[in-house]
């Protein structure tokens, strides 16, 4: 019994011993388990490619994502707000693209051109000159800013003397309301491309012939040859001498503000003087239909449209009044400032801009008579009658009798002028459009005046015309036009 004893404990012992070895190995190996799975896991989270460093570098990444995302976006809006401000884009501002001025269409302003002739130097004006009152300073006829026509800013220039033009483009235009009434109406007007007969539209077809709602090309750019605009004197004319009382025929021709009109000169005499006033820039006195281009835009979106052009009252015959209303009687509230808030809305644009003048003031005289024979005809303009430059003047027909009426009926087919298309009758003391007087010439009284003068009051206006016998008149003045082609 005590041997087996023996021999049990004995490999009880043994069996613990390799027992235990086992257990020590397996030890040892789950630590190098966990050894080997610790360095992986160390290498996982710790190493170059480790999470943490990849964790690092997403965050990196999402943080300079970010970054570049409100570069980007303050870029965007920089871009944005240099195009609103007119700079263009990366806050720099670009090259402008250079504009002729010579007459040809431009597709970025929509217009021809002004065509500057030889002497004439563009003029913009800037509220900033002059300490803040606001004057004209020179420009340069590739200046993107010199005019504006969508913004009623047309363009203005002035030659060597100083005289004061504006330019008035080459247009189409409809009647679109009012056709020969003498309740106001409206007009639409498309300018043209140039010599083309084509419009900013691309209207192509014209009826060319008085009518409610036909197109026409306006027949003022027509000066022996088609021509992509005039420029028409800003104010009535003057005398270069323009202190003196501006009477008489002598003296040379001037326009500018704030100076007496020329008058008590006869049409003969303001046909000459127009003439020679500036041969190269073909110099001429104002027509009718030259007048009712002016008449027309004035009265178009790019004009001062829907409101009266004010009448100028001032009964000592300053250039560039303005009453206090567009019917003021004499003297009633006048400003000589013909560039303040007042003196604007005597401008066909409703701003400094426009041309002046045009309602009140003095009569003025222009290029078109009723051709009728009578002794007034070569008394008086006999180098207007006389002449044989049909596109210096405009001559109408005599009626079946010498009368307003019958002369006013005759001529019903005429366009552009401002005549039988914005009037309803031809003896009336307010048969055009916004009251004004129509009264169509014949007999004695051949030569045609429009606007009205200081004292006509309702009567006076833009739309305004009569007859005269075109003898030198105290309340009668003209103005020249000038066509550079």
């Amino acid at each position: 019994m005590e041997k087996t004893f023996l021999l049990q404990k004995d490999s009880s012992k043994t069996y613990c011993k390799k027992t235990q070895g086992i257990t020590l190995i397996a030890l040892v190996v789950t630590i190098v388990v966990l050894l080997i799975l610790a360095g992986i896991t160390i290498s996982l989270v710790f190493s170059e490619n480790g999470i943490i460093a990849k964790a690092q570098e997403a965050a990196n990444k999402t943080k300079e994502a970010t970054i570049n995302e409100q570069t980007q976006m303050n870029e965007i809006a920089d871009y944005m707000e240099n195009m609103l401000n007119g700079i263009g884009g990366s806050g720099t501002t670009p090259e402008e693209p250079e504009l002729p001025s010579d007459g040809s269409f431009s597709e970025d302003k929509g217009v021809n051109t002004p065509n500057l002739g030889e002497g004439m130097t563009p003029i913009k004006w800037d509220e900033t000159a002059n300490e803040g009152a606001g004057d004209w300073v020179e420009t340069d006829g590739s200046n993107p800013e010199w005019y504006d026509y969508e913004n009623k800013e047309w363009a203005n220039a002035k030659t060597a003397d100083g005289s004061m033009w504006v330019w008035i483009p080459r247009f189409a235009y409809s009647i679109t309301s009012g056709y020969h009434s003498s309740s106001t109406g409206t007009i639409a007007v498309e300018f043209m491309k140039g010599t083309r007969n084509e419009t900013t539209s691309g209207r192509t077809s014209f009826n060319n012939a008085s009518g409610q709602g036909n197109w026409n090309i306006h027949p003022a750019f027509n000066y022996g040859q088609t021509v992509s605009g005039i420029w028409v004197a800003k104010f009535e004319a003057s005398q270069s001498n323009a202190s003196s009382s501006s009477a008489g025929s002598s003296g040379v021709i001037k326009v500018q503000p704030g100076v007496q009109s020329w008058r008590g000169i006869s049409v003969n005499d303001i046909y000459n003087k127009c003439k020679s006033y500036n041969s190269t820039l073909n110099s001429h006195m104002m027509k009718n239909d030259e007048w009712g281009a002016v008449a027309y835009l004035s009265k178009s979106k790019y004009g001062k449209e829907t409101e009266e052009v004010w009448i100028n009252n001032s009964s000592s015959f300053i250039t560039g009044s303005a009453g206090n209303s567009a019917s003021a009687s004499q003297n009633t509230g006048t400003t000589t400032d013909y560039t303040s808030t007042q003196g604007v809305k005597a401008s066909t644009t409703g701003n400094v801009y426009g041309v002046y003048d045009m309602s009140g003031g003095a009569w003025e005289y222009v290029a078109a008579y009723v051709n009728n024979g009578n002794a007034s005809l070569t008394n008086y303009g006999a180098s207007l009658v006389n002449s044989s430059d049909s596109k210096t003047k405009n001559v109408y027909a005599k009626g079946s009798s010498d009368n307003n009426s019958s002369n006013y009926s005759a001529n019903a087919g005429v366009y552009g002028d401002a005549v039988y298309e914005t009037s309803s009758n031809g003896n009336s003391s307010n048969g055009s459009w916004y009251g004004d007087y129509s009264g169509f010439p014949g007999t004695s009284a051949p030569f045609f005046i429009r606007g009205g003068y200081y004292n006509d009051g309702s009567s006076a206006g833009v739309f305004y015309f009569n007859g005269n016998d075109g003898g030198a008149s105290s309340n009668t003045s003209f103005r020249p036009v000038l066509v550079a082609n």
